[in-house]
């Protein structure tokens, strides 16, 4: 008998056991049976980078988590100004299940930048961590200049540009991406060039309208800072660093008013159904200014194309005012306001003026302001007294149905609430008023609040409905 042979570690196979499908397998098949309401919620939970290695499982876990991929995706895009990121665009209007599930664009205003500092971007976020810091909240947490990329880094080699592995973003932010490659100025300025190119021989404005017109569920276009397109991270690897969307620098404000021009021409040359206007892009530590938004003469008649069902705006401005243009600032932002003579609903933002003594823009802004189909008012962060606020409500009775007023100031004490609520009760008995962390004299200003433990005071509170609402509220405001 021939001698065994000795067996050591390295020579001992595991058995290998064949099976036509693993318990990973089978798993994942049960999951994707369940009904599809169950699946949006067990997908709302995984980040970008599970969601992703989720659809890269199979054919068939692609096929199923289409609707949630769309849904997370392509319900708001956000662009820039650049070819990469407009074309895009174009492409993703054209496709026949992204361009259906596209709600919301929004024009973002990262741009290059003729002489770029490295360190130019740090200023991002400043603005949204200040704001956060003033109203109480956390800052958010994330690396400043820095983007979330796993939804964006080629999650499907078999697509093409405008589809999951080339145009998927939404915006967020992480410290993944700390752009420390060093900056390649030959690809950098020819970007610039590229971007100075597009906006001044009417191409972007032509691509924004072609995507427009191809968009048939669009409902709102936002021109912000405060997200980060897809196209930025690419050009940020692209050259070493991301384009800026800080406005901190007045010579960087020809810019956005590019911007606004761009994209209120395409809104009223697209015919594109939209009910929502949002411009809340500004400096890091302030909102733009009105004369940015002033439309030019001929511009202002173009403008009178803007399609019918845009009813809804909201503007984000400071009370401050350019150096020079100080008596044109009501004028300015009633010229813009009176372009969209439809609106039944505004969301006005009156940043106030952060040192010096606070200026009172809506005494001269409500004269000027009549909007004869509003029927909604969102007031935020002014200061004002109450008969001007009061007066512009009253003139505006014959549609006005509910107020918003959120961390808006008063001059004087708690009498100037009362003698508002009893003017609105006497001309506005039905009108909804809805108080949030708003002040009096610089007390907080509380409303008594129902609930099952019983009655207190709150800085958040509803009024109004009837007479007698209005007058149990004069009765029960007070101040702390």
């Amino acid at each position: 008998m021939p001698p065994r042979p000795k067996l050591s570690r390295s020579t001992i196979q595991p058995p290998t056991i064949h099976c036509p499908q693993s318990l990973h397998s089978y798993t994942m098949v049960g999951l994707l049976q369940l009904p599809n309401e169950v699946l949006a919620i067990i997908f709302g939970g995984l980040d970008a980078q599970g969601f992703s290695a989720l659809r890269l499982t199979s054919k068939y876990a692609k096929l199923a988590t289409l609707p949630g991929f769309i849904s997370r995706y392509f319900r708001t895009r956000y662009i820039m100004l650049s070819r990469l990121s407009l074309e895009n665009l174009v492409e993703i209007a054209r496709h026949p299940d992204f361009g259906p599930a596209v709600r919301t664009l929004e024009l973002c205003t990262d741009h290059f930048v003729e002489f770029p500092d490295s360190g130019s971007h740090i200023a991002r976020h400043e603005g949204d961590i200040l704001l956060a810091i003033q109203e109480g909240r956390c800052p958010p947490a994330a690396l400043v200049g820095s983007i979330d990329d796993a939804h964006s880094s080629g999650e499907e080699e078999d697509q093409s540009p405008g589809e999951e592995g080339r145009g998927t973003d939404e915006g967020s932010l992480s410290s993944q991406d700390s752009y420390e490659a060093p900056l390649d100025k030959v690809a950098y300025t020819s970007l610039w060039e590229e971007q100075e190119h597009i906006i001044m021989s009417g191409l972007a404005q032509a691509y924004i309208t072609r995507a427009l017109i191809s968009l048939t569920n669009i409902e709102a276009v936002v021109i912000s800072n405060m997200h980060r397109p897809w196209g930025a991270l690419a050009h940020g690897r692209q050259t070493g660093l991301p384009p800026t969307n800080a406005l901190d620098d007045y010579e960087e404000v020809p810019f956005l008013g590019h911007v606004l021009r761009i994209t209120l021409t395409a809104i009223a040359t697209s015919g594109a159904a939209l009910s929502s206007l949002a411009i809340t892009a500004g400096l890091p530590r302030e909102a733009i200014v009105p004369d940015i938004l002033r439309p030019s003469e001929s511009h202002f008649q173009y403008y009178k194309n803007l399609p019918p069902s845009l009813t809804e705006l909201t503007l984000n401005v400071s009370a401050e005012a350019t150096r020079g243009a100080e008596d044109r600032w009501a004028d300015d932002l009633s010229a813009f306001i009176g372009v969209f003579r439809q609106l039944t609903q505004l969301d006005l933002v009156i940043k106030p003026v952060d040192f010096g003594p606070q200026v009172n823009r809506l005494k001269q802004l409500a004269p000027k302001l009549q909007l004869p189909n509003l029927e909604c008012l969102g007031l935020y962060r002014a200061y004002c007294s109450v008969q001007d606020l009061g007066a512009f409500i009253v003139r505006h009775k014959a549609t006005l149905q509910s107020v918003t007023l959120v961390r808006v100031g008063v001059s004087g004490g708690i009498g100037h609430w009362r003698s508002l609520f009893a003017l609105l009760r006497d001309h506005l008995p039905r009108l909804e008023l809805s108080i949030k962390l708003c002040t009096a004299g610089g007390l907080a200003l509380l409303g008594r609040v129902e609930d099952e433990n019983g009655e207190k005071f709150e800085d958040c509170f509803d009024v109004g409905g009837s007479y007698e609402a209005w007058t149990t509220a004069i009765q029960v405001i007070k101040t702390r």
